[in-house]
């Protein structure tokens, strides 16, 4: 944080948990918002779920969307969520930052970390309307693979592969809009349940490294799960603690499954 106007704080949660409290001055946001295709029951049925993990083309509407959060040049941002989520903040964080946004933060311990510390006020209910940020989106590729450039790099065997979905995930239980199950050949698990400490915390430099093995600026790790939302706070946290940019592949596995000639494979983890 090197701003010295005070930091957009946006919050992960769900609306209901954020109208019960949440940070001063804070903005909801939603990662669904700001997919190609908006996870919901009409878009399983009559849609195309292999979208909807996918960071929605830069665009207008991309642009007034972001912009309406409050996202201006030259202002810090701190994201904060639920410990018990699905990793939702690392999501928006990954986003941003994939989006060219520079001064960015976490909430270590996401939202109860902050309601428990004292004298601090809560605000509850909805929140006021803003003015619109003046943000400019300039897409960072090293951030994020898509489809094919993870297909060109599988076949070349350097990158590691990071699945941050549940053990049984990755042997073969399928989600909701996941055509097939298992893992991608050769992907390694760390589980993104494993990502934080009994406090809510996010883990250490020295726990992540045994989670995920080894990470090298030269051949960086390539994070999936589902639909690139665990592993979005996968590849945030290791750039956080190990310093190292990682490409979350967002259409994960609502995508890669859609496409049978695509390999799954099942069993045990490594």
């Amino acid at each position: 944080m090197n701003s010295s106007s005070p930091p957009l704080v946006l919050d992960a949660r769900s609306r209901g948990d954020f109208e019960a409290g949440h940070i001063q001055g804070a903005r909801p946001v939603d990662w669904r918002d700001f997919a190609a295709v908006r996870p919901s029951a009409g878009t399983y049925f009559f849609g195309d779920p292999s979208r909807w993990g996918l960071l929605a083309e830069p665009g207008p509407k991309l642009v007034t969307r972001l912009r309406d959060l409050g996202l201006s040049r030259g202002r810090s941002v701190v994201v904060t969520g639920d410990p018990g989520g699905w990793g939702e903040e690392g999501r928006i964080a990954w986003m941003l930052l994939a989006l060219g946004a520079s001064d960015l933060a976490l909430l270590d311990g996401g939202y109860p970390a902050w309601r428990d510390l004292p004298g601090i006020s809560i605000e509850r209910g909805s929140v006021n309307a803003i003015g619109p940020g003046d943000f400019d989106p300039v897409p960072q590729p090293g951030r994020r693979v898509r489809l094919e450039g993870l297909r060109s790099l599988l076949a070349e065997g350097r990158r590691p592969v990071l699945d941050a979905r549940t053990e049984e995930e990755f042997e073969g239980k399928t989600l909701r809009g996941q055509k097939r199950g298992g893992h991608i050949p050769g992907a390694r698990l760390v589980p993104a349940l494993s990502l934080r400490d009994s406090s809510g915390r996010y883990v250490s430099a020295e726990a992540l490294s045994r989670l995920t093995g080894p990470v090298v600026p030269d051949a960086p790790p390539i994070t999936y799960c589902t639909g690139g939302v665990r592993s979005a706070l996968l590849a945030v946290l290791i750039e956080a603690r190990l310093g190292i940019v990682v490409a979350n592949y967002d259409g994960s596995l609502w995508e890669w499954s859609a496409h049978p000639e695509l390999p799954l494979a099942t069993g045990p983890t490594r």
